[in-house]
């Protein structure tokens, strides 16, 4: 068994392990202020995690150029999107504690023996499930050029924001992501000028004075491999 096998074995017995105890803790029974918090601590993070994703996009229809990096005020529609999706974390809070009540009292109406247990179980053996049907979803050979086109510019960070950090989402460059790999998709790989074009549009200065000359020709040319060699097939 190779070391990578055996961390990953130790990853899903753990993962496996951790959300079967936190399963067996009646939530529903916590006190009040606890339970609170686990329905208004998530909801909060997620409106705030998305205000900031959004800010940190250029405003295109600004007529001076913003700064690379400046936060700009939400507009309406970005606020409303942001408390609507931090409304439905609030909303999925609830539905959890409920959840948790409503199975512990079905359990012990049939006189099932220690249901916190059956349900840290259940639980436990649920996230083995979802985790061991993400990584068959994401095997090599299975990612979708979008995907590996996302990987590249997150690597590279042309912008430095760190995607995956500090409350910035790891998707944060998916919108030119999509655009380079419909243009992979047709068995085209892309040029410096239409890299920069792209550039332009999303954060209105061109990709190649972000690069540099290295960093740019080796992303092209990894660009150039994923473009299949029989679009049609």
């Amino acid at each position: 068994m190779t070391q990578s096998q055996r961390s990953r074995i130790v990853s899903l017995v753990v993962g496996t392990a951790a959300a079967s105890g936190l399963g067996m803790i009646p939530v529903h029974r916590l006190p009040r202020l606890v339970r609170a918090g686990y329905v208004v601590l998530p909801a909060v993070l997620t409106t705030g995690v998305s205000l900031l994703a959004q800010q940190r996009r250029r405003d295109l229809s600004a007529e001076d150029e913003p700064s690379a990096h400046a936060l700009r005020p939400p507009t309406g529609l970005e606020t409303a999107l942001s408390l609507a999706l931090g409304g439905l974390m609030a909303g999925a809070g609830v539905a959890g504690l409920r959840l948790d009540r409503g199975a512990e009292s079905f359990l012990r109406r049939r006189g099932v023996p220690a249901p916190r247990v059956w349900i840290g179980l259940a639980t436990g053996a649920v996230t083995l499930a979802s985790t061991l049907l993400d990584e068959r979803g994401s095997a090599p050979g299975t990612t979708s050029t979008q995907a590996r086109v996302l990987a590249l510019l997150t690597r590279e960070d042309p912008m430095g924001l760190a995607p995956g950090t500090d409350g910035m989402p790891e998707d944060e460059y998916e919108p030119e992501a999509q655009s380079i790999a419909e243009l992979l998709d047709t068995g085209v790989a892309p040029t410096a000028a239409q890299l920069d074009e792209l550039w332009e549009h999303w954060f209105s200065e061109p990709l190649s004075p972000l690069l540099g000359a290295r960093r740019m020709d080796s992303l092209l040319e990894e660009l150039a491999a994923l473009a299949p060699e029989d679009p049609g097939a």
